[in-house]
């Protein structure tokens, strides 16, 4: 019963998470998700929830490509009100547009493909399933949207727009 009072509740919240526009879906630029993340990335955004909680969102990324063909991208993550976390992804081509891999917090597989500028990432944990969906822009950047679902129902929403870092020059 406390389970159909809290689906109940989360449905008559359903339209409290914002819209979030991607870039238009192209085929170019083509998204190479390991050409982009090998190096250092940062991205910035805000995780909304059903019941109209916002927290700020903080990721540096650092990827290095392994011998396999593979990427390893190392992540820390700062979320305000929580604390750092630090995590990792491994991501390797499974085909023409497929990727798989692993994730610190999957429970199984994290599977991915690739259309023109598009990806779309699926995978699950111990308490919920993502579904996300980047799309590279003409100015170099991606937006990431992050969806978190727990019993089929949407309950938080990532915004976030990533860039690749340049070392300075020395």
């Amino acid at each position: 019963m406390k389970r159909l009072a809290v689906a109940a509740a989360a449905l008559a919240l359903c339209g409290c998470l914002p819209a979030v526009e991607l870039p238009q879906a192209q085929a170019e630029p083509r998204l190479d998700p390991i050409a982009f993340f090998t190096g250092l990335s940062e991205g910035r955004g805000t995780l909304s929830t059903l019941t109209g909680g916002k927290q700020a969102l903080h990721v540096v990324s650092i990827g290095r490509p392994a011998a396999d063909g593979s990427l390893v991208l190392d992540q820390r993550i700062v979320l305000s009100g929580e604390p750092v976390r630090d995590r990792r992804w491994t991501i390797r081509p499974a085909g023409p547009g497929r990727y798989t891999g692993t994730l610190t917090e999957a429970t199984g597989a994290v599977e991915a493909t690739v259309s023109g500028n598009r990806m779309t990432i699926r995978y699950e944990t111990k308490d919920y399933a993502v579904r996300q969906a980047l799309a590279l822009g003409g100015d170099g950047q991606i937006r990431n949207r992050l969806d978190i679902v727990i019993w089929g129902l949407n309950v938080a929403r990532l915004e976030e727009r990533i860039v690749r870092k340049t070392p300075s020059a020395q």
